[in-house]
């Protein structure tokens, strides 16, 4: 009885103590951007950029949140990705047709550039409260509802997205540029990428270069496994066609060590007209600041649609006058319908919890912006103020290809939730079953994602349909590209608990 008396308080004390540190953590960090739903999807974007990882390392910070705002630059037009996971949210919730009227949410996080934010905010999402308690759910109202997650935008913060993610075999679908290194040389069970075609790629390249005689030039790529495979193809596709690299530089991403010789970089960059770059645009970031600070001009920029240098924090007069004229390949994508006429429609009241619009609103339109009463005042701001209006330096009213990877990712997991419900449903009456959210870590062994065919993309690279697969079935899993007589299946995934 004594044991049971000494008991009972130490219950309480633990359980407060709980409830204190979840509440304590959170004091002076994002809180995200949720909206509640039946289903929730995560979403960990990167709206600003700095020599991150570098400065943690060398100030000795372990508090990412308290980062000095000195080291960081915006990229304004990288909201454009949340604002298409929102938009196509909301077109799902508005179609009778998907879901049997159940609804979907999201919970997102700006993880910046940052891995270690990227962590971070991984785990966020599977505790609920951000900074995350490891392997506790402060808020199970959110994190069992969690479906999916959307994110990173890049390779390193894909990977460590995925560290995380995967260890809970939570699906995730990452947005970046295509890299074979996540499905092969990586071995990680949650990420699904949109695969594209290469080789018209760098056909269309050689081509290009042929027509215009530019048999002399230089190559830029990241300074990774992806870097190589891009030197490797198209410098085989140049030699066969008789066009000569006269120089190959490997950079290595902003928030990293330097390893170019700048000078010899100069030397050779000076004396090649024709500059080819493959990467994206965080990992190229060192050799815009380069250019732009040696002030390098004259050279023709060939390049993909990954390096959307336009989303760059600089002036943009810089940008023109050192890239512009610049040749840019890029698959063909139609519009998302309806998504331009939403973005004139996005106004800070209209989303009055988006934690990102206001920075968004404030840089865009020039006005201050206020905390009062839990929400952000931005009434000396425009009150009709639209992103149409502003000038195509500072926003972009067309879809990039990242939302356009975004959008589509929100419709894949929509598409993969919806079969599976059709299927729990079926025979049943609808009335007699609850459905909730998967538990993916109980591994029932259904392919779970159904991606829609992306221009340009294998069809055979990522599985168009659902099928029920027997446990011990296996093929290539995640990112890796099969076989056209073997598609990708994942053999893993989420299933839903019928209750009475």
């Amino acid at each position: 009885m004594k044991l049971l008396i000494a008991f009972s308080p130490l219950v309480v004390l633990i359980l407060f103590q709980e409830h204190i540190s979840c509440y304590y953590l959170t004091k002076y960090a994002s809180s995200g951007y949720y909206q509640d739903a039946d289903f929730v999807i995560g979403g960990l974007f990167s709206l600003r950029v700095t020599d991150g990882n570098t400065f943690i390392s060398r100030s000795g910070i372990e508090d990412t949140s308290h980062i000095p705002e000195y080291v960081f630059a915006d990229l304004i037009k990288h909201y454009q990705h949340i604002l298409a996971m929102v938009f196509a949210i909301e077109k799902i919730n508005k179609d009778p047709n998907i879901l049997f009227n159940k609804s979907l949410g999201f919970f997102l996080f700006n993880v910046n550039f940052i891995e270690m934010k990227a962590v971070e905010g991984s785990m966020a999402l599977l505790s609920g409260e951000s900074p995350p308690i490891p392997n506790y759910s402060c808020r199970p109202e959110k994190t069992d509802k969690l479906v999916a997650v959307i994110g990173g935008i890049s390779t390193s913060i894909s990977i460590q997205i995925s560290r995380v993610l995967s260890l809970y075999k939570v699906p995730q679908i990452s947005y970046a540029p295509f890299d074979q290194i996540l499905g092969t040389r990586v071995q990680l069970q949650s990420p699904y990428q949109f695969s594209m075609h290469t080789a018209a790629l760098y056909q269309g390249i050689v081509q290009l270069m042929l027509y215009f005689t530019w048999i002399w030039v230089g190559l830029v790529v990241p300074d990774d496994m992806r870097g190589e495979l891009y030197l490797r193809d198209i410098t085989e596709e140049m030699i066969s066609h008789g066009i000569c690299v006269a120089f190959a530089e490997k950079v290595t991403e902003y928030s990293s060590k330097n390893t170019v010789n700048w000078k010899r970089f100069m030397e050779r960059f000076t004396l090649t007209p024709v500059i080819i770059t493959f990467g994206d645009t965080h990992s190229l970031l060192r050799i815009v600041y380069f250019v732009i600070f040696y002030n390098l001009l004259g050279n023709v920029w060939i390049t993909t649609s990954d390096w959307y240098i336009t989303t760059l924090p600089f002036e943009q007069n810089l940008i023109y006058t050192h890239f512009g004229g610049g040749l840019s390949f890029s698959f063909h994508m139609d519009e998302i319908l309806g998504f331009k006429d939403f973005l004139r429609s996005v106004q800070p009241r209209k989303y009055p919890h988006d934690i990102f619009i206001r920075h968004v609103w404030s840089s865009l339109f020039g006005c201050p912006h206020y905390y009062q009463h839990r929400l952000w005042d931005l009434s000396q701001c425009e009150p009709n103020g639209s992103l149409s209006t502003r000038p195509l330096h500072a926003w972009d009213m067309n879809t990039s290809p990242m939302s356009y990877k975004v959008h589509a990712a929100v419709y894949a997991i929509a598409q993969a939730l919806h079969e599976e419900l059709s299927l729990r449903v079926e025979g049943d009456s609808f009335d007699k079953v609850i459905l909730q959210a998967p538990h993916p870590w109980k591994d029932p062994g259904i392919g779970f994602f159904w991606f829609p065919h992306l221009p340009g993309s294998s069809p055979f690279a990522i599985p168009l349909h659902i099928q029920i697969l027997p446990r011990e079935s296996s093929c290539c899993r995640s990112a890796v590209t099969c076989e056209i007589t073997a598609p990708s299946i994942p053999t893993k995934g989420p299933s839903w608990e019928k209750h009475q």
